[in-house]
């Protein structure tokens, strides 16, 4: 993961949280639909990230000497950015959220006005982008809802207090909730984008 934070370094939060890893492949349709037992697929040979690991000593010495180094940058979400994220969560609230026609193709797009909940997880995606925010750490992501519906949210990845915290956006709330939050509710995620590129990745609990 990616954290959001606003000019400061804190190297180890960034370490503590790195994105969990496996590419997915899957094209997915994902309001309301239940995909039973699928998985997530990765092409053979592909390098596959395990679990978080103290980085190398001379990586660390590197970031002290380099603290303006994107790998080593992060940024304290101070009440700016709170209320950022609260305002496009109130503005998804404005949306109207229509499912697509069965047999219609998935298409996801920007919701203008209306649209599915992949569209309106891309319209919270556009507005955090435009007010500034890292692309690394404003990505979406599969889960599937207390009710067994595949759903799509944006989730927003952050350094609370000097604590790693993802914060999820969902049409389906009216207030940010954070993702252990939405775990206790009954969501389970799937997956969501990888800090970089085009690539999905696995969400383990």
């Amino acid at each position: 993961m990616a954290y959001l934070m606003n000019g400061s370094v804190t190297f180890g939060a960034r370490f503590r949280a790195a994105a969990l890893g496996l590419m997915a492949t899957l094209s997915l349709s994902a309001c309301a639909t239940d995909q039973g037992g699928a998985r997530v697929g990765s092409a053979s040979g592909a390098m596959r990230d395990g679990g978080i690991v103290m980085p190398p000593a001379g990586w660390l010495n590197f970031c002290g000497q380099n603290a303006n180094d994107p790998s080593c940058k992060v940024v304290r979400l101070d009440q700016t950015r709170w209320k950022e994220l609260q305002a496009v969560q109130a503005s998804l609230r404005a949306v109207r959220q229509v499912a697509e026609k069965k047999g219609q193709a998935d298409v996801w797009q920007v919701a203008n006005g209306q649209g599915d909940c992949e569209d309106i997880a891309l319209l919270a995606r556009a507005r955090l982008l435009a007010a500034g925010w890292p692309l690394s750490a404003v990505r979406l992501a599969t889960a599937w809802t207390e009710n067994g519906d595949y759903h799509t949210i944006l989730t927003v990845d952050a350094v609370k207090n000097g604590t790693p915290i993802t914060y999820v956006l969902d049409n389906r709330f009216a207030v940010v909730l954070s993702y252990g939050k939405l775990e206790e509710i009954g969501y389970r995620f799937h997956m969501r984008q990888a800090a970089r590129g085009p690539n999905w990745v696995a969400v383990r609990s």
